[in-house]
């Protein structure tokens, strides 16, 4: 799918929605990506914009945008889209592997409101993993060329092979 005539993995920079659709289990009003922009696979980083609009499952008219504090939703799925991406490099059949969110911590916002018809960007780097838990350093800028952050966060999350698995054996325990 994405290999050129040498057998190398070559994944575009940019990968827009309709393509983005294939990489996450999120559908309808909960996918929150518009694209990735930028991906460094070695590095373990990843850039992603959401075109913030009245559709979104968090937009609140009183507010004409989408809290900050629902951001964190927005950078979990740059992660997933970023583990997909890293699927596909590695030559990893199983690309809609399911994860799960095991923590946000130290989630600090400036703005209060990410505002409608406005393109947010989301800036994740990975810094730590072991086994199948990772854990990423997560920023979200209401416009692609801030210095500063509109709110940060760390989030831990633990992908799966079979999630019906798992809440299986914890339903039985």
């Amino acid at each position: 799918m994405y290999e050129n005539v040498e057998g190398k993995v070559e994944i575009p920079q940019r990968i827009e929605y309709d393509e983005l659709l294939n990489f996450l289990p999120h559908k309808g009003k909960m996918f929150l990506l518009s694209r990735v922009t930028a991906h460094d696979v070695v590095a373990r980083k990843v850039t992603t914009e959401y075109d913030i609009t009245k559709d979104c499952i968090f937009y609140e008219k009183e507010l004409d945008g989408i809290p900050t504090w629902s951001g964190f939703e927005l950078m979990a799925q740059g992660i997933s889209a970023f583990s997909t991406i890293t699927r596909i490099y590695n030559h990893d059949p199983d690309l809609s592997r399911p994860g799960v969110v095991l923590s946000v911590v130290d989630f600090r916002a400036n703005v209060d409101v990410l505002k409608n018809n406005t393109t947010v960007q989301m800036r994740i780097d990975e810094d730590y993993h072991a086994d199948n838990v990772y854990r990423y350093n997560c920023a979200i800028y209401k416009n692609r060329d801030d210095a500063e952050p509109a709110a940060t966060a760390k989030i831990s999350v633990m992908e799966m092979k079979n999630m019906e698995e798992v809440l299986s054996n914890a339903r039985s325990k």
